[in-house]
């Protein structure tokens, strides 16, 4: 995002603008409960101490008389409590005052009993008062109560601290929306640079990982394995391009010149040069098709057509198909499988990565040391469980492979050994079928021979319910 760009169109702010206002919308609310709720404790403790008041000065008229009344009155208005808030008026039925510290304004004789609001005049000034009123037998009022300005005042430094409150919560949510979608930007400001120049052609960035495992990092870390994996898929696509390049140019610059030179031989050693020009040809076509083999594995269209594949008859059935080409050669192969190894996958590709492990080690198997340079082909074919998989060890009696050399076994094109024939495809193809099934593919250098182990998921096994014996 453009650091010139509207507030607005950045999602950071507008999710921390929104959580802000609910967060300023709650205190709003526990603002107008808090101010109702005070608001109305007071006005009750107001009307509480008005009708006690009252019901007092009542009693004590009908107890002592008229002149007794007159006396607590005085009294109470003289012993100094609550003397700048409280008002007592006794008047007669016409609403003139006999004595007390306010007058009803205007003079008119009341009607209604009980809690009401009243203006008075009292010290000068007209004020708001929450008084009591009862009519005594005399025919008199006697009205008791509070002058409601400081309550008013109150009230309002209440409003006022509870709009200032809201006020400056609404500033701070404010700036707390645009102070997260800073942050929020900074962070985001090492992905962007780093995707553009990831863009512009330079797969070696990597965006900066903090210390700290928060969620930018934890997406940090998940682009830059996104970048790695895309870094070993465009080395592996020009390696296998320039590969492909080289191998080609060779077999099509022989089948070029032998084509030229076929001009002027005769009719017998031109049927026998297009013999030898065909048969390179289907070479460069085993070649194309195990590539186009590779990528439609790799591309997981077969995945939808998984099915469980039970890995005893499927290696029985491969042994059968190689055992009478170790026969011609005096040597064994050997098959160890446990019972009920089922996984989930095709069986047919399966079976073709099993074929190529044993291809490989029938062509490095047997080959002995200077004294014993050709012995008889050993292999052992052993299925078993590990590791909630199921795991196919092959193993050869050959001369292993140099340590440095396991890790490049799988890449296209790559052969240990050059003076052995074949196109370094087959590992790989083994490689992209159990990456397909969701399983790993490695090699180990044995005392005697290379042991490839080939691990894949486990089908589970679904729980037999035993039926349970009734009793009688």
């Amino acid at each position: 995002m453009s650091p010139h760009a509207k507030p607005w169109s950045s999602t950071a702010f507008r999710l921390a603008l929104q959580f802000a206002g609910l967060m300023v919308l709650t205190m709003g609310i526990v603002l107008a409960v808090f101010y109702v709720q005070t608001v109305g404790v007071l006005r009750v403790r107001v009307d509480k101490q008005a009708e006690a008041h009252l019901k007092r000065l009542v009693d004590h008229a009908e107890k002592h008389g008229q002149e007794a009344l007159e006396a607590e009155i005085r009294q109470t208005l003289q012993d100094g409590v609550n003397t700048d808030t409280e008002i007592i008026i006794l008047m007669d039925g016409h609403g003139v005052p006999i004595i007390g510290n306010a007058s009803v304004v205007p003079l008119r004789r009341l009607t209604t009993m009980g809690m009401r609001e009243l203006k008075v005049r009292r010290a000068g000034r007209i004020v708001s008062g929450r008084v009591s009123v009862a009519e005594l037998p005399s025919g008199q009022f006697l009205a008791v109560g509070t002058d409601m300005q400081q309550q008013r005042d109150m009230e309002d430094l209440v409003g006022r601290a509870s709009l200032l409150a809201a006020v400056i919560a609404f500033v701070m949510a404010i700036g707390g929306a645009l102070t997260f979608r800073r942050v929020v930007d900074e962070r985001a400001a090492a992905i962007r640079s780093t995707m553009a120049r990831v863009a512009a052609g330079d797969l070696s960035q990597r965006i900066p990982v903090a210390g700290r495992d928060d969620e930018f990092t934890l997406l940090n870390r998940d682009i830059n394995s996104m970048l790695d994996r895309l870094e070993q898929l465009m080395e592996g696509i020009r390696h296998v391009s320039n590969t492909i390049a080289h191998n080609l140019r060779t077999p099509l610059t022989r089948i070029t010149l032998q084509l030229r030179n076929a001009r002027q031989l005769n009719s017998e050693e031109q049927s026998a040069t297009l013999a030898r020009v065909s048969g390179e040809v289907e070479e460069l076509g085993i070649v194309f098709d195990k590539l186009l083999q590779i990528a439609e594995v790799e591309s997981g269209t077969t995945r939808a057509s998984f099915a469980p594949v039970d890995i005893n008859a499927l290696l029985v059935d491969v042994a059968e198909f190689y055992e009478p080409l170790l026969d011609d050669g005096e040597g064994t192969l050997n098959v160890n499988v446990q019972p009920e190894l089922t996984v989930l996958g095709d069986g047919n590709l399966i079976a073709s990565a099993v074929a190529n492990l044993l291809d490989n080690a029938i062509k490095y198997g047997g080959s002995g040391d200077a004294e014993n340079p050709v012995l008889p082909v050993h292999i052992i074919v052993t299925a078993q469980r590990a590791a909630s998989g199921v795991e196919i060890l092959v193993q050869d009696n050959g001369p292993g492979v140099d340590p440095q050399a396991i890790e490049k076994m799988t890449t296209r094109f790559f052969r240990a050994r050059k003076d052995r024939s074949g196109y370094g495809l087959g590992l790989a193809s083994v490689h992209a079928i159990v990456q397909l099934h969701g399983g790993r593919l490695d090699f180990t250098n044995l005392p005697r021979g290379l042991q490839a182990r080939l691990w894949l998921p486990e089908l589970p096994q679904p729980i037999a319910l035993s039926a349970q014996p009734s009793s009688a």
